[in-house]
């Protein structure tokens, strides 16, 4: 079975769809609370742009599909419908200069009962560098295609790094060595997670292996770094059927076609993201702008 947006293999509501409140959910024993998504309804039970916490007041999202000002953004403080739903209004953001990043933020704090996610910084000019090979990751998305799903229709999969496409190349560095190059560079580095089969004998088949579709974009890839759940990228785009061509499958002869996920890599722009992070208006301490206020009375008291 797979989910109708999130393409998984093997899916079952108990372990892939995270508001179902199973114990063997895939995701269990991390912290999901930072993941949000804006609201597009009044009660906020469908969203669709995608948040990932950082800091405060700040979020990751993509450059291409990202919260825009004034939109209501959605976290639900953990894996049950039940769990409290916390709502904040987007005051505004940054594109992360050379990449797909965003950093967006609030005006005010938010609540600190939800998961702020540290981001991968290793820097690579190859995805032997990343130090993600052979690391199982955990991608999200929605179970709606090509439309909002509600809150609950929130999804995660996993899948594999198997490929590298360095920024401003049309090479696709990969094993299995794939035939196809793109049309035009992407512009900064990016990893691909192919969506193997069973039958595959070159690469690693995950028992949840997960594609993303349309509207999955800006949604995080976790690592898993220190026994907590890591930012290594976020989803960027899709190689769509036929797919890539390579020799997927070494025991049979000639080449098979492979569909794939490609996520921006955060390690290589760590210093654009944290210059990028230090434009986010601070959040006032609540002491402080209580003194300025009674400060500004007694002014006032003073003048008349």
């Amino acid at each position: 079975m797979t989910a109708s947006a999130l393409v998984i293999a093997n899916y079952t509501d108990d372990e892939n769809l995270r508001f179902h409140g199973d114990p063997s959910f895939i995701g269990n024993p991390y912290d999901w609370s930072g993941v949000g998504r804006t609201s597009v309804s009044a009660d906020s039970s469908v969203n669709k742009e995608w948040a990932t916490l950082l800091g405060e007041n700040y979020f990751i999202s993509a450059v291409h599909y990202h919260p825009s000002t004034g939109d209501t953004i959605t976290f639900k403080g953990g894996n049950l419908v039940s769990s409290p739903t916390f709502n904040y209004t987007v005051a505004g953001g940054f594109s992360v200069p050379g990449t797909d990043l965003w950093i967006g933020y609030t005006s005010g704090a938010i609540s600190p009962t939800l998961k702020r996610y540290a981001f991968n910084t290793t820097a690579a000019d190859n995805l032997s560098e990343t130090g993600l090979v052979g690391n199982t990751l955990f991608i999200n998305g929605d179970n709606v295609a090509a439309s909002p799903g509600t809150i609950t229709d929130s999804l995660v999969g996993t899948n594999q790094t198997e490929a590298w496409i360095e920024g401003g190349s049309t090479t696709i560095d990969s094993t299995p060595t794939t035939i196809d190059v793109l049309s035009s560079p992407i512009n900064f580095d990016t990893f691909v997670l192919w969506e193997n089969l069973a039958a595959d004998t070159t690469n690693t088949v995950t028992r949840h292996e997960g594609l993303m579709q349309s509207g999955d974009s800006g949604s995080p890839a976790f690592q898993i770094v220190g026994g907590d759940l890591e930012i290594a990228g976020l989803a960027y785009s899709v190689f769509t059927a036929p797919g890539i061509e390579g020799d997927f499958d070494s025991a049979s002869s000639g080449n098979e076609q492979r569909v794939g996920s490609l996520y921006s890599y955060t390690g290589s722009y760590t210093t654009q993201i944290n210059n990028t992070i230090a434009l986010v208006p601070a959040v006032p301490e609540p002491s402080t702008l209580g003194f300025l206020i009674i400060a500004g009375f007694g002014f006032l008291r003073r003048r008349v």
